[in-house]
C-alpha cells in the first residue's frame, strides 16, 4: 500500500427513497472532505451502504414499487455520474454504496458498492454477498468477492452483514487485501455501536489489515442510526471515530504498521487449514441442503 494514505469517512444522513436529497448530501459531504488544506486532503473518500436509496424496512407492494424506481445503473446512473465527476474534479478515489439496477433484467436489483478512481472511471464494484431479513425480498445476492489493486493499496469491500462472516475477510486477506472497507446502513436496534466496534476491530486483528467502518446517521421513522464510523489499524487500535451526527471523520493509514503487525503476528501464515479443513466439510453439507 501507499506509505501514507489519508481517508475521509463521510457519515451522512440518508432519506429513504429521496434520491435528490441524498445526492445533495453526498455532494456536500464530498466537498467538505476535499476542500481543506492540501496536507489534509484525502486520497480515499468513503460513503455508507445504500447512500442513494436508504434502508429496506418493509415488504409491501407500495414500498417495493418505489424502491425499484430509485435503483440506478452503475456507472450510468445519476449518483454514479455525480460521484465520478467529483472524483475527477478533486483527484480522489471514492467508494459509495448504491441501490443498483440490473442492466438488462427489469426488477432485478443489487446492494452494491461502487469504487471510482481519481480519473472518474469505475474501478469495479462489489455486491453484497449475505442478504438478511427484509432485504431478501428486494436484492439479489452477489456471487464474487473482490480485492481491488490500486496505486493507494489493495482494497477489499464488505457491505454490512458481510462483515459478520469472518470467512469473507480471510478470503480477501489471502487475495492481498491491505485495507478493508466496511460500509453500513445499520440502525442501532439491529447492530448496536458496541457490535460495530467489535466486528470492525476483530476483522483487523484477525487478518492484520486496516479495517474501516462507515455507517449512516439520522432517523428513519423510529429507527435511529447513530453512525459510529471508525478506522482501526492492524493491531486493533482505533485511529479515529465519530459517534453521532453528520460529519466527515479523517484518519491517516501508514504502510509500516501493516507490515510490522504481519511480521509480529503472522495470522495468515500460521492458519492451520490442515486441521481446519473440517470446516469446509460442514460448509459443503450446508450448500447441499440449500441446493
Amino acid at each position: 500500500m501507499k506509505d501514507a494514505l489519508k481517508i475521509a469517512m463521510c457519515q451522512i444522513n440518508i432519506v429513504s427513497l429521496d434520491v435528490q436529497t441524498n445526492r445533495k448530501n453526498i455532494e456536500e459531504s464530498f466537498r467538505n472532505a476535499c476542500e481543506v488544506a492540501p496536507e489534509e486532503k484525502p486520497d480515499l473518500i468513503i460513503f455508507p451502504e445504500l447512500s442513494n436509496s436508504g434502508y429496506v424496512f418493509q415488504r409491501s407492494r407500495d414500498f417495493g414499487n418505489d424502491y425499484m424506481r430509485v435503483a440506478e445503473l452503475i456507472p450510468e446512473g445519476g449518483t454514479s455520474r455525480l460521484v465520478s465527476k467529483l472524483c475527477r474534479n478533486y483527484g480522489v478515489y471514492c467508494i459509495i454504496g448504491l441501490c443498483e439496477a440490473h442492466h438488462e433484467i427489469p426488477g432485478l436489483i443489487y446492494n452494491t458498492a461502487a469504487f471510482f478512481g481519481p480519473d472518474g472511471e469505475l474501478i469495479g464494484q462489489q455486491s453484497k454477498i449475505h442478504i438478511p431479513g427484509e432485504e431478501k425480498h428486494y436484492f439479489r445476492e452477489g456471487d464474487a468477492i473482490h480485492v481491488f489493486k490500486t496505486e493507494i493499496g489493495n482494497i477489499g469491500i464488505q457491505i454490512c452483514y458481510d462483515t459478520w462472516y469472518p470467512e469473507v475477510s480471510r478470503l480477501q486477506a489471502y487475495k492481498g487485501c491491505e485495507i478493508m472497507v466496511n460500509i453500513w446502513n445499520a440502525p442501532d436496534y439491529v447492530t448496536p455501536p458496541k457490535v460495530l466496534y467489535t466486528l470492525v476491530g476483530c476483522r483487523a486483528i484477525e487478518n492484520r489489515f486496516y479495517s474501516i467502518g462507515v455507517n449512516r446517521c439520522g432517523y428513519h421513522g423510529e429507527a435511529y442510526f447513530a453512525g459510529n464510523s471508525m478506522a482501526v489499524d492492524p493491531s486493533g487500535k482505533v485511529l479515529n471515530e465519530l459517534l453521532e451526527g453528520p460529519a466527515v471523520v479523517r484518519a491517516a493509514l501508514e504502510s509500516t504498521p501493516l507490515y510490522a503487525e504481519r511480521a509480529f503476528m503472522p495470522t495468515l501464515r500460521d492458519a492451520r487449514y490442515d486441521v481446519l479443513s473440517e470446516t469446509f466439510r460442514y460448509a459443503k453439507a450446508l450448500m447441499e441442503l440449500k441446493a
